[in-house]
């Protein structure tokens, strides 16, 4: 019998929480955070299809011109595609449609660039639409998958979630639920902490002569750990 998208959804989590970021094949999701891996993997393969398939599509380029194109975070994805062809057909519109809003908006819409109060584009980068559909749906997901044993098994045997996910999962997850997964995660802190102390006790003239131990990258983690996604 099919998965429904709900199981379906909830297996990804699954496999996540059991892989490590090493096994990752996308240099995009090497992070230790489940839900940040899988969200950058769902923005990476919906912005693969978008230029495969709807370069010449009419709305998706409406859509395009509306966003002013891509924002820098994911414009640096693109490069990634080596689809020359395609941002050139898509970027070259964009070209043109930025030196016409120049020409009819004249000096002062330039004025207000220079002040930061240009007016905002119609709609949002479309990668950054697809990762909050992807986030909101992976996050509600896990939220109501905390039920069953195996994901508990899981989330207690890998390294865990970025706090900002794991505060959004919090917020949707069945009281009991949430108190469980922050007592879990505030053990993971409280051991991130502790190793981070030992970064800053290492750097005191009086104990550089230690060797360095498992936390000689704490602070990298740190910062996938306390990032916003």
């Amino acid at each position: 019998m099919p998965l429904t998208q709900p199981e379906t959804t909830l297996h990804e989590i699954l496999e996540a929480l059991r892989s490590t970021p090493g096994d990752a094949q996308d240099g995009l999701l090497q992070t230790p955070c489940a839900l940040c891996r899988l969200v950058a993997r769902s923005v990476a393969q919906s912005t693969r299809a978008f230029f495969a398939e709807f370069v010449n599509d009419p709305p998706a380029r409406v859509r395009l011109r509306q966003a002013r194109g891509f924002c820098a975070e994911h414009a640096a994805l693109l490069t990634t595609l080596g689809d020359a062809l395609a941002v050139a057909i898509l970027y070259s519109d964009l070209a043109r449609l930025t030196r016409e809003r120049w020409q009819q908006e004249g000096g002062r819409g330039l004025r207000l660039n220079l002040r930061g109060g240009a007016r905002s584009p119609a709609a949002p980068c479309p990668a950054c639409a697809d990762a909050q559909e992807a986030q909101a749906r992976y996050v509600g997901a896990l939220a109501a998958g905390l039920k069953e044993p195996q994901v508990w098994e899981a989330l207690e045997a890998g390294s865990g979630l970025c706090v900002a996910h794991a505060e959004r999962v919090m917020a949707q997850a069945a009281p009991a639920h949430a108190a469980r997964l922050r007592r879990l995660e505030s053990e993971r802190l409280a051991a991130l902490q502790a190793e981070l102390d030992e970064i800053v006790r290492k750097n005191d003239y009086r104990f550089r002569g230690e060797a360095w131990g498992p936390e000689r990258d704490a602070w990298l983690r740190a910062l996938q750990k306390l990032s916003r996604p």
